[in-house]
């Protein structure tokens, strides 16, 4: 039997309160009922979670107006981001304030460190960029998808990156995976072993990404993740 230790209290002739000790006793297979509706209950709580992730998961047909919607999304091209990049290595790990600026072709990407440790500037023309370190020191890149790995010490490619905000698939990758979300936006992505979630969309004409990870398949221990708090089109 489980027994459960009380107190009643009676009333007594002079307004007094006397309190009795009493145990309440309880069936041992009534605390056997309890504990079996408490463990279906989790069971059945995982399996809706799964089976909503599953469902997430299953938008892998082109919706109808995918052409047209990668189309408008190409035509932006003069933007800005302002926003959080976190970054995640095997060794190291930190976040930046990020400033970046896209002109069609030409860009600037401003990453500031926390705590008044100086910021990067890449200034990117075309094909090439030129990088600027806080100590002032300047180097010249001539491929710009090496600008992240000399700054960061990741190989993210810029021009990637530079798709995956708007909402595109990357260009320049192959694709592996793709998936949309019921909005018939780009939701899930694999190009060229580059897994690209997007998690968040906000906007007023137009959703665009807020919130987005990334991670590769022959580096586990690569986290990165993208928060972007303002989005400025120049239409």
């Amino acid at each position: 039997m489980f027994s459960l230790n009380a107190v009643i209290t009676i009333p007594t002739q002079n307004s007094e309160h006397v309190s009795l000790p009493t145990k309440i006793i309880m069936p041992r297979h009534f605390l056997y009922y309890l504990v079996i509706n408490f463990v279906c209950l989790i069971l059945v709580s995982c399996a809706t979670v799964k089976e909503q992730a599953i469902e997430k998961e299953q938008v892998i047909t082109e919706p109808a107006g995918w052409i047209a919607e990668q189309h408008k999304r190409q035509q932006i091209k003069i933007w800005e981001i302002r926003g959080r990049l976190g970054v995640q290595t095997e060794t190291n790990g930190g976040s930046l304030d990020i400033i970046w600026k896209q002109s069609d072709e030409d860009f600037s990407i401003r990453l500031i460190a926390p705590l008044g440790a100086g910021s990067h500037l890449i200034q990117g023309y075309g094909h090439f960029a030129e990088i600027s370190f806080p100590d002032g020191q300047k180097k010249i890149v001539n491929n710009i998808d090496d600008v992240f790995s000399s700054v960061l010490e990741i190989e993210l490619p810029v021009n990637a990156v530079k798709d995956w905000v708007r909402g595109l698939p990357a260009k320049s990758l192959s694709i592996e995976n793709i998936s949309w979300n019921d909005q018939g936006l780009l939701d899930r992505i694999k190009q060229s072993g580059w897994n690209v979630e997007m998690k968040k969309y906000m906007g007023n004409t137009i959703l665009l990404p807020h919130v987005i990870y990334l991670n590769r398949d022959n580096n586990a221990e690569l986290d990165v993740r993208l928060v972007l708090r303002q989005w400025l089109v120049d239409n």
